[in-house]
């Protein structure tokens, strides 16, 4: 089975798009109970989430992402 990423755009009030969130699970329904926790703690996640003002879509990926790996890759591009 395949992991999931749960792309979220939240809308702006003024209607653009300016944060995108990742959630990622080994299923559909662990990326969204990841999402709820967030928007649950997140004092501007939250309520565009509760407003119906986010974009989300699922994707099907070959891998969650590694923190170390991540990191490393950062290390090697440095800030630019």
């Amino acid at each position: 089975m395949m992991p999931y990423a749960l792309h979220s755009y939240k809308i702006d009030k003024n209607g653009e798009i300016t944060v995108r969130h990742v959630f990622y699970g080994e299923t559909v329904k662990e990326c969204e109970h990841i999402q709820d926790k967030h928007a649950d703690g997140c004092e501007s996640y939250g309520p565009a989430v509760d407003e119906d003002r986010t974009i989300d879509f699922i994707e099907e990926i070959d891998a969650i992402p590694d923190a170390d790996e991540l990191e490393a890759a950062d290390e090697i591009e440095g800030d630019g």
